[in-house]
């Protein structure tokens, strides 16, 4: 037969302390929980895919008179700051126990903190990352002096401003009977990497033809501008961003300027640049 269970009033620190173990076992699982030695414990707290391990001791005079001691809490999904949070929130249900035996109660305690506390390291990696991705847009103007295959030319020019997730305003005279073109603007807007590449390939790819129809790099394209959004001279408001490849033509110098400033892009350039 079952030896009667004695009174807790009469039971010792080590025997109520087993009796603690026993029952945490049987409530949390043998997964759940590992006891490291005579007075020390290890229980494992999983949130989906994500855990956590806190280090519990029981002093010798625990739990009559003494709190559970919440050594430490290691997460793989936190840092040292929330697990010591965690830990402040443990120890805080520990030492208002003293006499109690208060293992279960702490080990909720740390549940519930680490959801909490694992939500809110989400919020903010979460926040951190749509700051770091949304980079303000930048503009640029650069002035192509002649296209002599503009037909070419702009498909070309097209291909490059979809792969690098550029808008582009190209603003041109009306083509001669051979298909070239002057007076070339190509605003462009979007994420910086894009334009520099943009610019880049401009310098150094074949885009056009000479006069003998043989294949040519750019010689005489000059970027009147390349900056932010946001950058502007004193009074005008930050350009706004564009999308999708559009062609402009224009016939007279005020045509072109009221295209520009339509897009706020009039006031670009420096020095002799015409419309700085």
């Amino acid at each position: 037969a079952r030896r009667p269970r004695r009174p807790r009033a009469a039971m010792s620190d080590a025997e109520r302390r087993a009796d603690e173990r026993d029952a945490l076992k049987a409530i949390l699982g043998v997964d759940a929980v590992e006891f490291t030695s005579a007075s020390t414990m290890r229980v494992r707290i999983k949130d989906e895919a994500f855990w956590c391990d806190a280090s519990l001791r029981t002093p010798d005079d625990y739990p009559s008179s003494s709190a559970l001691d919440v050594h430490a809490v290691v997460s793989d999904a936190l840092n040292r700051e929330h697990e010591a949070a965690i830990v402040a929130r443990a120890r805080e249900v520990a030492r208002a126990s003293v006499g109690e035996e208060s293992a279960y109660a702490v080990v909720a305690e740390l549940e519930q903190s680490f959801k909490e506390v694992l939500a809110e390291a989400r919020a903010a990696r979460e926040s951190a990352r749509t700051t770091t991705t949304v980079e303000e847009d930048y503009h640029a103007v650069v002035r192509i002096d002649h296209m002599n295959d503009s037909v070419g030319y702009m498909k070309l020019l097209k291909k490059w401003c979809e792969g690098e997730g550029l808008g582009a305003r190209a603003l041109h005279k009306p083509a001669t009977a051979s298909g070239r073109i002057e007076g070339v603007f190509v605003a462009l807007s979007g994420p910086n990497d894009g334009i520099k590449s943009f610019l880049q390939r401009l310098r150094t790819e074949l885009v056009d033809v000479d006069s003998k129809g043989v294949r040519c790099r750019e010689r005489k394209a000059t970027t009147l501008c390349h900056r932010k959004r946001s950058t502007v001279k004193p009074g005008e408001r930050a350009v706004e961003s564009f999308h999708g490849f559009e062609l402009i033509p224009y016939d007279t110098e005020g045509q072109l300027e009221d295209a520009l400033a339509k897009l706020n892009l009039l006031h670009v350039g420096d020095g002799a640049s015409r419309f700085a």
